[in-house]
């Protein structure tokens, strides 16, 4: 049942809930001008770019330009694009093994969510560009201004020297200005590598299907719920229920090492029906040789003593000793000859006093017990009462439980 409700909880959720859609862009992260510095010195750098770059996605800044960028001005009506509803639909992470990092957005619609990703990813460049410039721009200002005064100081110079003329001063201010010049290139390709650190190799695509709900993994996840419930629950019925269900649970109950199970009568196990209370009848002539008078109790009012008595008494007729039942509707007892067993059916003491008051007077007593239908305080109580009574509880009989139609008196075994 648990199984079913859990399955049909998945399946609604799969009706019911919105469609969520997920694209992704891919963009690469160039760290080779980091490979002269040794293996695992660009490594690390190459990990702390990649950190920066995935804070750097999902900042209000890059979020922003991605909502004024054309891609943004494409999205289906009815998908707006703000910071901060923006923020929870994007997830940026690292491709496992690769320099590469994908962003990837959700949204209500397909078309969105590939729009909204690539509109991020191109702003994430563009941002990295921005901030790559902005580093640089003190120095090359810098060396431009060096530039534009040696430039000026060469040319004053020339003009006080006659005409092809040299001086020291004026081979200094070129050699400056040559090196000047060099830095400002280094500078300008220092630059163009930065700035080409960052890519995109992947533009995102609209999806095909939505990523949630996803009817398999729903399902799946509704299946291994309701196993893991029913499974619980199993165990806690098990762990609280009380009913008798094996011998060994009657003999704890009832205070005694002999048990006997009868099986279920089939025509298979006809000839066997016996064997179980032959068993208990040798049990006990063990306990009292000279046994004359059994007293047969049920341990609730869901037992049956009259059938385990009929049961013994057979044993024991089968045995070589006499014997009869004497039940609870036999108005004039008969009586007992020397040798002779006489097996007295009781109900349980919750419905009679019969047994209680015959427990004096009998030589060893059984408990009988209906498995999966007894419970275990009612035998151990039925059993105390006996014994306080003045009647030993030698043997437990544990009986089948009783087939609907054998209750009702039908098509019961003879």
């Amino acid at each position: 049942m648990l199984l079913v409700i859990c399955l049909v909880g998945a399946f609604a959720l799969v009706v019911v809930k919105p469609r969520t859609y997920e694209a992704s862009a891919l963009l690469f992260v160039d760290e080779r001008h980091n490979s002269s510095q040794g293996f695992d010195l660009a490594l690390q750098a190459a990990e702390l770019m990649s950190h920066h770059y995935l804070e750097m996605a999902t900042s209000r800044e890059v979020l922003q330009a991605a909502c004024s960028s054309p891609d943004a001005s494409s999205l289906p009506p009815g998908v707006g694009c703000d910071p901060a509803s923006l923020a929870g639909k994007v997830r940026a992470d690292t491709v496992r093994g690769t320099s590469l990092i994908s962003i990837t957005v959700s949204s209500s619609s397909p078309a969105a969510a590939a729009a909204l990703a690539n509109a991020i990813a191109n702003a994430l460049v563009a941002q990295d560009q921005r901030q790559v410039a902005e580093l640089l721009a003190p120095t090359k200002t810098y060396l431009d201004s060096e530039l534009d005064r040696l430039s000026k100081a060469i040319k004053d110079e020339k003009s006080a020297l006659p005409a092809g003329g040299s001086s020291p001063a004026l081979t200094a201010l070129e050699s400056e200005y040559s090196a000047t010049y060099a830095r400002r290139q280094d500078i300008a390709l220092e630059e163009y590598r930065l700035a080409g650190s960052l890519s995109v190799v992947e533009t995102a695509q609209p999806p095909a299907k939505p990523a949630d709900p996803d009817p398999v993994r729903y399902l799946l996840v509704g299946l291994v719920a309701g196993l893991a419930l029913a499974l619980v629950a199993v165990l806690m019925l098990e762990y609280f229920d009380e009913r008798v269900r094996e011998p060994e649970d009657l003999a704890r109950a009832a205070g005694t090492p002999l048990v006997v199970m009868v099986p279920r009568a089939t025509r298979r196990h006809a000839a066997n029906r016996v064997q179980p209370y032959s068993l208990a009848h040798a049990g006990l002539l063990a306990a009292q040789p000279r046994l004359r008078r059994v007293l047969v109790a049920a341990s609730s009012p869901r037992d049956h003593a009259e059938v385990a008595a009929r049961g013994l008494a057979a044993a024991a007729t089968e045995g070589g000793q006499q014997a009869f039942v004497e039940g609870p509707g036999d108005e004039a007892p008969r009586a007992t000859e020397a040798d002779e067993l006489k097996v007295i059916a009781a109900p349980s003491p919750d419905v009679s006093s019969r047994a209680l008051n015959l427990a004096g007077s009998t030589d060893l007593a059984i408990l009988v017990a209906t498995a999966g239908r007894t419970r275990f305080g009612e035998a151990r109580r039925t059993a105390e009462m006996l014994r306080q009574a003045g009647s030993e509880v030698a043997v437990g009989i544990l009986l089948p439980p009783r087939r609907r139609r054998d209750a009702n008196g039908k098509g019961a075994s003879k």
